[in-house]
């Protein structure tokens, strides 16, 4: 049996830093000898709060394979590419993903359901994903103190809810090409 730590980077380590036509952004590779793993809402959750303390300004979009291990972290990626990743050819992101998991600081939670633009934008985003052979995990708002999930808030059958045993999944991802 193998054991992975909770989804808490433990290395700030330096982001390789990146160009697509002309918009920087940084990719954060996780060490092989040590999976990070984001079994469940929890796990998120946790991932989403640390990434606050992180030189963020806008998102971090996070990239699982099909065992939910983080592949890698794209650190303020253009918006085309955050919407386009399954299509995208990234130098120095030749990893395998067929999860995402949007984590966002730069729109605090709100209290209460959140505003219609969040939800029509959250839905807008998973048919992307979809349209690409991904699937959309969840839109996590992270504050340092609070987060607020956006699959949780605007689906009755979110992904969260249903049983997940990293280990009994089987298999390696399937091909995105």
């Amino acid at each position: 049996m193998t054991t992975s730590r909770r989804a808490r980077p433990r290395s700030r380590r330096c982001a390789l830093r990146l160009d697509h036509d002309g918009d920087e952004f940084a990719l954060w590779l996780p060490s092989p000898d040590d999976p990070l793993v984001v079994s469940g809402f929890g796990d998120a959750a946790s991932l989403a709060l640390e990434l606050t303390d992180w030189p963020v300004e806008r998102e971090v979009l996070v990239l699982l394979d099909a065992r939910r291990r983080v592949t890698a972290m794209l650190i303020d990626p253009p918006p085309l590419v955050g919407i386009f990743v399954g299509a995208v050819d990234l130098p120095a992101s030749e990893v395998d993903f067929c999860q995402t998991l949007s984590i966002v600081v730069a729109e605090p939670p709100t209290d209460g359901p959140p505003p219609a633009r969040h939800r029509e934008g959250y839905h807008a985003l998973r048919r992307w994903h979809v349209l690409q052979g991904l699937q959309l995990l969840d839109v996590i708002l992270a504050h340092p103190e609070r987060v607020q999930s956006l699959a949780i808030a605007c689906d009755p059958d979110a992904i969260w809810f249903d049983e997940f045993e990293p280990d009994a999944t089987g298999g390696e991802p399937a091909d995105r090409a």
